[in-house]
């Protein structure tokens, strides 16, 4: 009642401005001696205010209501437009991830280097193994999202661990791969399988058996921002032709998660390829 009350006011207020305004041109227009003869319209003065109000206010009233209303609509359809895309854009990120992110020959080969762990070890380090292997797969496909889209930081960090143990099991001697992690991480919540593109992005262009040229992937977490950078020194390797989906998916679930506060940045040279990431936590 009283956004009608106002809106009133300001129809009122700008009705008797176009009245004196109109006023002002007559009058000038009858101090014209030419125009001393010719009687134009004599445009209508508004009622009073009172009478003004009593009239149009709940007119005033059904405007607002009828233009919030639209909004609710219009808001609530984007909301759902968003949520679509957003259950699409995750079901592209895992099927990518599976098919094109993890390049097949990584897990055809990390099954393989078990098979062997199995023949010439004791099967304590080869169950392990599997045992990774396996959660990873099941944490792509069914860990639940809260209602945001996001999982609980400490699980997306221990299959981060996991990933990295089985690029070790992948590669013949030591693997160059620096993780540190900055902050308090408990009840701290991100969109899930984020971050898995780009590591493995690093890990399939970047030199894993140079220990002077390591893939450095970094989380920092303070009270309300969470920051995650990888970086690694780029191989002579041929290029993956699928080689910017899993970037491109990030770019895409980021600008729908987070439209606008989030940063995204990729720094890259014919050395080395950089990727920074700035999120809020909430």
């Amino acid at each position: 009642v009283l956004a009608a009350i106002i809106f009133t006011l300001l129809k009122y207020e700008i009705e008797m401005w176009r009245f004196n305004e109109k006023m002002t041109a007559l009058n000038d227009f009858l101090k014209t001696p030419s125009n001393a003869t010719i009687m134009p319209a004599v445009p209508l003065r508004p009622s009073t205010f009172s009478s003004y109000m009593l009239t149009n206010v709940w007119f005033s009233f059904i405007i607002i209501i009828i233009a919030f209303s639209f909004q609710l609509v219009r808001a609530s359809y984007l909301q759902e437009k968003v949520r679509k895309e957003l259950e699409n854009q995750k079901l592209k990120a895992e099927l990518s991830f599976l098919k094109l992110q993890i390049n097949p020959h990584f897990l055809f080969n990390s099954l393989n280097n078990l098979y062997s762990l199995a023949v010439i070890e004791k099967t304590v380090r080869t169950s392990d193994g599997i045992m990774k292997l396996s959660n990873l797969i099941r944490y792509m496909l069914y860990e639940k999202e809260d209602e945001n889209y996001r999982v609980d930081l400490d699980k997306e960090i221990d299959h981060i661990n996991s990933y990295i143990d089985l690029q070790k099991l992948r590669h013949e001697g030591n693997i160059n791969i620096e993780f540190s992690i900055e902050g308090d991480i408990t009840g701290k919540k991100i969109p899930s399988l984020l971050l898995f593109p780009i590591i493995e992005n690093s890990c399939k262009h970047g030199i894993l058996l140079d220990a002077e040229k390591p893939i450095v992937l970094q989380i920092k977490i303070t009270e309300d921002q969470f920051y995650f950078s990888a970086f690694n020194y780029s191989n002579n390797f041929e290029k993956d032709p699928t080689g910017g989906i899993g970037l491109e998916n990030v770019r895409k679930r980021l600008s729908l998660l987070y439209p606008q506060n989030h940063s995204l940045n990729i720094t890259e040279t014919e050395q080395t390829f950089l990727v920074e990431i700035k999120l809020p936590l909430t």
